[in-house]
């Protein structure tokens, strides 16, 4: 039986007509799905291995500070590629906290920030809402090398 299979060479970017969203059991083991599947993303928007690998960590940061924090059953992660650009969001309906004191950046007298300030490092934006008692949504944003808009 022959299997037709899309090829591209690296620096395509064909991106994704449509989102893909995944319900995920909030435990370790299923953070290696959430890991494959924006690592297919990545490449579907035309990212080399470096831009996929740093998507594959801030994936595993976010899906992990759900798993360590919001206390939830499942959580919901959206995937979606344009062309050098992946965009992710990641919302659990936990208790949530406020956005505005978690720090940027970890340091003394601060209760972890260890993960968002990881994320912050790999993607080039973050949009963080959460409010405690009232859930969280983190969206992060990618550009393949050479198309930052942060002038890095």
């Amino acid at each position: 039986m022959n299997r037709e299979t899309a090829k591209m060479s690296e620096g395509d970017g064909i991106g994704l007509s449509e989102p893909i969203s995944l319900r995920i059991p909030s435990r370790p083991e299923y953070a290696l799905i959430a890991r494959l599947v924006v690592a297919q993303v990545g490449q579907s928007a035309g990212f080399g291995p470096e831009d996929v690998y740093d998507l594959k960590l801030a994936v595993t940061e976010a899906v992990t500070n759900v798993i360590r924090h919001a206390a939830v059953d499942s959580f919901e992660i959206e995937y979606r590629a344009s062309p050098k650009v992946v965009e992710i969001t990641v919302v659990d309906a936990g208790g949530g906290f406020e956005a505005e004191e978690s720090p940027h950046e970890p340091g003394p007298g601060h209760d972890g920030g260890f993960g968002l300030a990881v994320i912050r490092s790999l993607v080039d934006e973050v949009v963080l809402d959460s409010v405690s008692g009232g859930g969280t949504r983190l969206k992060m944003i990618r550009r393949a090398d050479g198309t930052s808009g942060n002038g890095e």
